[in-house]
């Protein structure tokens, strides 16, 4: 069964990771020539079962309540580091994980 997932939080919207059915395990962050672009957050999936909600940040949306289901599962926290550092080419185009 696949135990991880990665949700993405960017300037115009917000994935709340705040959620009892999932435990985040680290953050990472894009930088895209010097400015912070996203946030990949690696979180545990406690309860298959459960629902991710969707913020506008910079754009003014309803929040959206989308099934886990939906969402790329992966195996290991290995197999999305390898998915996320694929961005990481050069200085400019970073990954920075954060503590």
């Amino acid at each position: 069964m696949s135990v991880y997932v990665l949700m993405t939080t960017t300037e115009r919207y917000r994935t709340v990771t705040d959620n009892p059915d999932l435990e985040k395990i680290v953050d990472y962050e894009y930088h895209f020539f010097g400015k912070k672009k996203t946030t990949f957050s690696v979180c545990k999936i406690k309860n298959p079962d459960t629902r991710i909600t969707i913020q506008g940040v910079a754009e003014v949306f309803p929040d959206n309540s989308i099934p886990l289901k939906v969402f790329p599962k992966f195996d290991s926290i290995e197999d999305i580091e390898k998915e996320i550092y694929e961005l990481d080419n050069d200085e400019e185009n970073k990954i920075i994980k954060v503590q």
